[in-house]
């Protein structure tokens, strides 16, 4: 699921949990309910090199899209929390990719079976139209609950 979805769904549970922490977790964890519904995504796996460009449009488009819905109230500490928990599972995901089969094979079992899952529980495709409805349809649920909210 790209970064502009998990960030925009994340919202809502900095407003509703006012404490940072439970607002991470709480996003942390919505995000793999996210990834098992059909979704397309960047794949670096399929390019021939790493698109720079291309994560960073998706960040920085997540973020200018949290301020646009949120405004000002993007600034607090629990929504702040909520984007970094919604999207961190991707962002230890793609430093898990980027180092070395040694240093991978020096980690412990349960972080190997931590990526596992979160391979595993993906519904991605390769069709963009078909893969960016859901995300469409749960990131405007997301923007009508947070406009509720604030």
């Amino acid at each position: 699921m790209l970064s502009i979805a998990h960030t925009i769904i994340s919202i809502p549970f900095g407003i509703i949990f006012q404490n940072p922490i439970l607002a991470f977790c709480t996003a942390f964890i919505v995000h793999f309910l996210c990834d098992r519904m059909l979704h397309w995504n960047i794949y670096p796996h399929k390019m021939k090199s790493y698109p720079y460009t291309w994560v960073a449009l998706d960040v920085v488009s997540g973020l200018g899209a949290a301020y646009l819905i949120a405004g000002n109230a993007v600034f607090s500490l629990s929504i702040l929390a909520a984007i970094l928990g919604g999207n961190m599972p991707d962002v230890l995901h793609a430093y898990w990719s980027m180092i070395s089969e040694r240093q991978k094979q020096q980690a412990p079992k349960f972080i190997h079976a931590y990526f596992d899952f979160h391979e595993a529980i993906q519904r991605e495709t390769d069709s963009a139209p078909k893969g960016i409805v859901s995300q469409i349809l749960t990131g405007g649920l997301a923007i009508l609950i947070t406009r509720i909210l604030i």
